[in-house]
């Protein structure tokens, strides 16, 4: 299989900065699970296939930030394949403004954020889907089982495969968590919901769309779960009494130890902060207050 690592008879993966997964059939047919970053990742995911004798006929993504579909436009162009995409995320997929732009606040972002880290190029979709428990996709001789582990996206879904389960980024590998330390997420409460579903599906082995395989999801789930719930306590430490979106932000990233050092990871850091901001108001710790301009999260009584 060259560059590609087993996992199962009928599934890889090829590692990088992103897990690009694979399944494929006796006759060679195969499905990607995501095409990475950018066009030079289309290449060489193409050149993988090439070497194993693979038949690419379609691409699944798994939800629609910008590395896990950048090598859209090329394979496609190279190859002629349909898209999968799920519902929601498609129209990004579609229209790569979206991301950056949601990022920045719905404002015409600058440009330094609209760069092949938050906005790949734009990449058609044949086919919508969503993800649920009963959710399966029927391409060509391959079923492929579709999970919602929404949360780290809007809509973001798991692939199911033989015994293998590509999880996209409901969970990400132990030394990207020391990386980061603080994992982005779009929705706290549905990120944590996502975790628990993970250790309830009927897999043998866990590919994160970062970081290493697993064969102890539960293990795995623990690191993320602690990570998630160590950003959460900082948030509402940073909120004290009273404190604006920019002060808690400036309070945690202050105590990382990587901060964030360009207008790109800013962006991103800034919207997982307010994400658990949302989720502290959701569970009635804090709620936002305005008064005469200015938005504070204030710690309820």
């Amino acid at each position: 299989m060259s560059k590609w690592r087993m996992l199962s008879p009928h599934t890889a993966y090829l590692p990088g900065g992103v897990n690009v997964g694979v399944v494929f059939d006796d006759r060679g047919n195969a499905v990607l699970i995501d095409s990475g970053g950018d066009k030079q990742y289309g290449r060489t995911v193409r050149k993988a296939l090439n070497a194993a004798g693979l038949r690419l006929i379609a691409i699944v993504n798994t939800h629609a930030h910008a590395d896990h579909y950048g090598g859209n436009d090329y394979l496609c162009r190279q190859f002629d394949v349909p898209v999968w995409a799920p519902t929601f995320e498609e129209a990004i997929l579609r229209y790569p403004l979206l991301e950056p732009m949601y990022l920045f606040g719905g404002a015409s972002p600058p440009d330094e954020i609209c760069n092949k880290w938050l906005m790949a190029k734009p990449s058609p979709v044949a086919h919508v889907y969503t993800p649920g428990e009963s959710s399966t996709l029927e391409i060509g001789s391959l079923r492929l089982h579709v999970h919602d582990v929404s949360g780290h996206a809007a809509v973001q879904a798991a692939i199911g495969f033989e015994t293998v389960c590509f999880a996209a980024d409901a969970f990400f590998g132990t030394e990207i968590l020391e990386k980061y330390e603080i994992p982005f997420a779009h929705d706290i409460e549905r990120q944590l919901d996502a975790l628990d579903h993970l250790c309830t599906l009927p897999y043998e082995r866990f590919v994160p769309g970062h970081g290493n395989p697993t064969e102890d999801i539960e293990h795995a789930v623990a690191e993320n779960r602690a990570a998630i719930e160590r950003a959460t306590a900082r948030v509402l430490d940073a909120v004290g009494q009273s404190a604006t979106t920019d002060e808690v932000v400036h309070h945690v990233t202050a105590l990382l130890t990587h901060p964030p050092t360009s207008l790109t990871t800013y962006v991103l850091m800034r919207a997982t902060i307010t994400a658990h901001l949302v989720y502290l108001a959701r569970q009635r710790l804090i709620t936002p207050h305005v008064e005469q301009g200015v938005l504070r999260w204030v710690k309820r009584t």
